[in-house]
């Protein structure tokens, strides 16, 4: 027990570092990333403590991960394509199963027919998050992307189909095709009656309990995650497909008439967030468990004799290229019916042919399918497991390398300066507004346009390219103001109160920091400095643990704060005007009216300037200005209406999170505003 908890909490780590390792090094690919982290694991000995059931595995992870894909999937885009993609899933689907299983046992007769057909079916449906991973950078007509979204998502079906076919006669040494083309239209059909009815049954239930009004968002959440499971269940007591059943009652459940409701809507928020985790665990789970699986059985495959290393390395890159041979013919072919059909020229339709092959890459699927062949139903397990694995590896490789020569790439630059607009408009607004009230009032004011000239300076550092010199310069900054702090103390021109929350207030903004540097040596530097203030702090006997009773003692020392963050600003400002020759004068300049401006809010308020939830209402007075621009803004042209709707986006998740945190104060405001102004 305590090794399977040690083990479920390493796995969950693992994902996480992954997910990190990828951010940091985007060109290396996620799953590669999480098969060397299963390679680790199973060197350390996870294969001995996880055991994976073939059955669980397609249930539990491969099931969920459809029915999403199916849920996501427009119905409607996809059917303008029908026929292109019905050839993508069941005809391609099934020459690719036959062409890698005769070539298989072709090149290497100690592979089993069965066992080839098997290794084919695994290696004949494409994955959709292998094709996402390609396109990320690449500009797709959208009539590819649908066509690719349609095939990735169905074709795992055909694909399983093909393979369980193959697995059957493996295992029993009995194949028919009358028999197997029976049981694939009967499992089909049957898949497919069962995912109408489960969704038929399912509304019928949500509408008793909302006809009784006992119906809540975790209660729906909780009947969405069991739908693929209860869906898979039925199906194989069934004796059908158990994955065109997952399939079919996501697309159902998904692509019906939505409604507009204050429930709905609670439930679409929440919704996205728990399947987008679900669907990262699930997936990396899988390239885990293949690290895991590899450990157990490449090591022996290179140790026999009886598999040399060319031998495994021709049998990768041939199955390899007869894929992708496979995949151009059949493409090509109804493409050139169809310039036949529509009388166009087929060269027109030569690029995208060549997107479609080369977007043809294997992956989640083919890893799990290949890992449903128990290890006792062939001698070349291993074998089959090595080459599974090559060729989605190679196949991926191959369409990294070649699709930027097809796809343009996107264009990564951005242009902020409409946002930047209507952040300012909002800003002049809110000005206008703090004009209109007393002095005491312009707190909340002045803390609700410091946000939005936070968001201003994110877009127009993102707008430059000034990510890393910021980052750099607002380091320097901070030790800058570390250091006067540590000298006005020492030199005894504050008192050890202002001292320990001048010194909070610098820790909050390292923290800030720390989330954008990614050089480890400016991480190694800040951390040591912290530590060497702590080492100060320590020796001067500066106790941090301020308790409440000294908390009306702090309006004393808020002149001291101002006058200490004056100083600080005037140091910074000889510091940049110091480094004009080795950073842009433009950001050099951005830096130092920032710094002015927020001089100006100490020097009225006596406060450090800090987000806060403690105004809440003056900053739900500026998401409601920023809607009222974005639609003055859209009206007039300035904004798509896909940029428009993805601004109001963001601005309900700010609000949102504004109004969930607004009895969380944030610490100086709240120690400050607790009192009168003198």
């Amino acid at each position: 027990m305590l090794d399977s908890l040690i083990y479920a909490i390493i796995f969950l780590l693992s994902l996480v570092i992954s997910n990190i390792l990828n951010k940091v090094f985007p060109k290396l690919p996620l799953p590669l990333i999480q098969v060397l982290m299963g390679l680790a694991l199973g060197f350390f000995g996870a294969a001995k403590i996880i055991q994976i059931e073939p059955d669980v595995f397609l249930a539990f992870i491969i099931g969920p991960l459809l029915f999403r894909e199916a849920q996501e999937a427009n119905a409607l885009a996809i059917l303008k394509f029908t026929r292109l993609i019905l050839i993508l899933i069941f005809p391609l689907v099934f020459i690719t199963a036959l062409g890698i299983g005769y070539l298989s046992h072709a090149l290497y007769a100690g592979i089993p027919l069965a066992a080839a057909f098997a290794l084919g079916g695994a290696l004949a449906p494409t994955d959709a998050i292998a094709v996402s991973s390609l396109s990320a950078r690449l500009n797709f007509p959208k009539s590819i992307k649908t066509i690719l979204k349609g095939e990735g998502m169905l074709n795992d079906a055909s694909g399983i189909i093909a393979f369980q076919i193959a697995l059957t006669a493996l295992t029993t040494g009995y194949f028919s095709l009358f028999k197997a083309s029976e049981n694939l239209v009967i499992s089909a059909l049957g898949g497919f009656l069962v995912g109408i009815i489960l969704v038929w049954l399912k509304d019928i239930f949500l509408k008793v309990l909302e006809d009784v009004a006992i119906q809540d968002v975790p209660g729906y959440l909780m009947i969405e995650l069991l739908l693929p499971l209860v869906a898979f269940l039925i199906a194989d007591i069934a004796h059908v497909s158990g994955i065109i059943a997952v399939v079919v009652t996501g697309i159902l459940s998904e692509n019906g008439v939505k409604r507009t409701s204050l429930f709905d809507a609670q439930i679409a928020q929440v919704k996205n967030t728990v399947w987008s985790t679900l669907s990262f665990i699930l997936n990396s789970l899988v390239f885990l468990f293949l690290g895991i699986e590899l450990y157990q059985f490449v090591p022996p495959l290179i140790k026999s004799p009886a598999y040399p290393t060319t031998l495994l390395i021709f049998l990768s890159v041939s199955l390899t290229v007869l894929l992708f041979v496979i995949r151009f013919s059949v493409i090509s072919i109804s493409f050139l019916f169809r310039s036949i059909r529509w009388h166009h020229h087929y060269r027109k339709s030569f690029k995208d042919t060549l997107i479609l092959t080369f977007s043809g890459s294997k992956g989640t699927v083919s890893i799990a399918a290949i890992l449903l062949i128990p290890s006792s139903a062939t001698l070349t397990h291993s074998l089959l497991v090595f080459l599974c694995t090559a060729v989605t590896t190679l196949s991926f490789l191959t369409g990294m390398l070649l699709l930027p020569l097809f796809a343009t790439k996107k264009n990564i630059t951005k242009n902020n300066l409409t946002r930047i607009s209507i952040l300012s408009d909002v800003i002049t607004e809110l000005e206008h507004d703090m004009e209109e009230l007393e002095l005491p009032k312009h707190w909340g004011y002045l803390m609700t346009i410091n946000s939005f000239q936070e968001r201003i300076k994110t877009l127009i550092i993102e707008q430059e390219n000034f990510s890393s010199d910021y980052n750099s310069l607002k380091f320097m900054m901070l030790h800058i103001e570390s250091d006067n702090l540590v000298s006005s103390f020492r030199s005894g021109n504050i008192s050890e109160t202002t001292y320990k929350i001048y010194q909070r207030y610098l820790y909050s903004q390292e923290k800030v920091v720390l989330h954008h540097i990614v050089s480890s040596l400016q991480f190694t530097f800040l951390l040591i400095k912290r530590m060497t203030n702590d080492i100060i702090r320590r020796t001067l006997h500066i106790d941090f643990s301020a308790s409440k009773k000294s908390i009306h003692q702090f309006e004393n020392y808020k002149s001291e704060i101002a006058e200490i963050y004056v100083s600080s600003t005037n140091l910074i400002l000889e510091s940049l005007v110091s480094l004009k020759d080795k950073y842009d004068e433009r950001l050099l300049n951005f830096l130092k009216l920032e710094r002015l401006r927020t001089t100006k809010i100490v020097l009225e308020t006596k406060l450090i300037p800090n987000n806060s939830s403690s105004n809440l209402i003056e900053l739900i007075r500026g998401y409601y200005l920023e809607r009222k621009f974005i639609l003055e803004y859209e009206t007039r042209g300035k904004l798509s209406m896909e940029e428009a709707m993805d601004l109001r986006k963001n601005v309900n998740i700010m609000e949102d999170f504004s109004i969930r945190t607004s009895d969380d104060s944030n610490f100086l405001v709240t120690l400050f505003t607790n009192f009168p102004k003198k």
